[in-house]
């Protein structure tokens, strides 16, 4: 069972369907590849597999947890020089477009594209300069709006809950999940490591270290010994939705409950 699951009766029989339909997926790519072998074009086309979200579970999908940001991508690329190999390189969707084009060899200007391309990530073993990325989410059902604003840097992520004061939202499909129902249903303060209570309602600043604590159960927000790691953060995070243009961006100057928190607006 994943850790940030709880290991129930239900948990285990939803994750075993969930391991089944990764077994059709892996079936269906192989016939793929297969039908690909036998065209003759196996050795002429790039082939990229990506997720739309995390796992359809509570903890996961909807959330910028990392269980809700570690997606799969697989590239098969015939013309790559390394093979089968593994990279922990840190890539976001917004680069697939740059990075497609470029595999195209389309000229096209770096400035068009929030993203960049990873092209040349693929042919070496430990790149540097990619292990910064931002992540946002602002609903997944039209009923479920609580946006959120992230950068993982490094072995620290800070996220910012925008809606912080309501209830963390469900998708219909989660909700009435039988692992989640085994939790809500028997009022259970836990819901895999982490609290049930902290799931639902949560602080507007959680930081976390991975390296330390994968499981993002201790927020150092306001640990003072990281005032300095959460001050570069909440830059790095403004300067980024300065050059995105985010809507949400003028929360930094509204919300009176970053007053006397020592962020600087």
């Amino acid at each position: 069972m994943p850790d940030f699951l709880p290991d129930t009766k239900e948990s285990r029989e939803e994750i075993a369907q969930y391991y089944q339909s990764v077994s059709r997926i892996d079936q269906g790519f192989g016939k793929l590849m297969q039908m690909l072998q036998e065209s003759g074009k196996a050795d002429n086309t790039i082939v990229i597999y990506i997720s739309d979200n995390g796992m359809a579970f509570p903890g996961a999908k909807t959330t910028l947890y990392e269980p809700g940001m570690k997606l799969p991508c697989i590239i098969k690329d015939p013309f790559a020089k390394l093979k089968n190999t593994t990279s922990d390189v840190m890539i976001s969707w917004v680069d697939l477009t740059p990075t497609i084009l470029d595999m195209a060899k389309v000229k096209i200007k770096e400035k068009s594209f929030h993203g960049r391309s990873f092209r040349d990530v693929l042919n070496v073993t430990e790149p540097e300069g990619w292990d910064q990325i931002y992540a946002s989410h602002t609903f997944h059902e039209i009923t479920m709006y609580y946006p959120m604003r992230v950068i993982r840097d490094k072995n620290y992520k800070l996220i910012r809950n925008i809606a912080w004061r309501l209830e963390y939202p469900f998708a219909s499909d989660l909700w009435a999940a039988s692992t989640w129902q085994e939790v809500h249903r028997n009022q259970k303060e836990f819901y895999g490591k982490r609290k049930v209570q902290d799931y639902l309602f949560r602080p507007e600043f959680e930081l976390f270290d991975l390296e330390k604590d994968p499981d993002e159960t201790v927020n150092l927000a306001n640990d003072h010994n990281y005032k300095e790691v959460m001050d570069e953060m909440i830059k790095k995070m403004k300067d980024f939705q300065i050059k995105t243009r985010d809507p949400w961006m003028i929360t930094w100057d509204h919300d009176d409950s970053l007053q006397g928190t020592g962020v600087n607006l």
